[in-house]
């Protein structure tokens, strides 16, 4: 909320909600929005836990993408904390995961932007390759 009165958006503009964000996306139906954040805690925190862990990302992001807009479509910033997800592949496992949720929801997504840890999150790639864990 603080950032949307620094910006001087009225609360007719945007909505914020805290839930349990499968329980939320459930009784969301007939419910679309322009925007959809979708930062869900590490799920994956280790390779041992990765198959499980992907069948969440995968749930969690096909009912995400059922959110948006499909009239108009909307943007969706996905994101996983999980080194496991993000390293597998070559770095191309979540990504994979999140174009398979869209299939499934039967909605066309465009990639704009893959994004990884802000500048704060020093990484060493040569020395500790799973210090790169953060993708959005």
């Amino acid at each position: 909320n603080e950032n949307a009165k620094i910006n001087d958006l009225t609360s007719s503009c945007y909505n914020f909600q805290r839930a349990d964000i499968a329980q939320f996306m459930k009784n969301c139906k007939d419910s679309y929005y322009d925007v959809v954040i979708l930062d869900p805690p590490k799920l994956a925190p280790s390779l041992s836990n990765l198959e499980r862990s992907a069948r969440k990302y995968y749930a969690l992001n096909r009912d995400a993408i059922k959110l948006v807009n499909p009239t108009h479509g909307g943007l969706l910033l996905t994101c996983t904390c999980s080194g496991a997800m993000t390293q597998r592949e070559g770095g191309r496992f979540f990504v994979q995961t999140v174009q398979s949720a869209a299939v499934s929801a039967k909605r066309q997504l465009t990639l704009l932007r893959l994004s990884g840890a802000a500048p704060c999150h020093t990484q060493c790639p040569a020395a500790f390759p799973s210090g790169a864990y953060l993708t959005a």
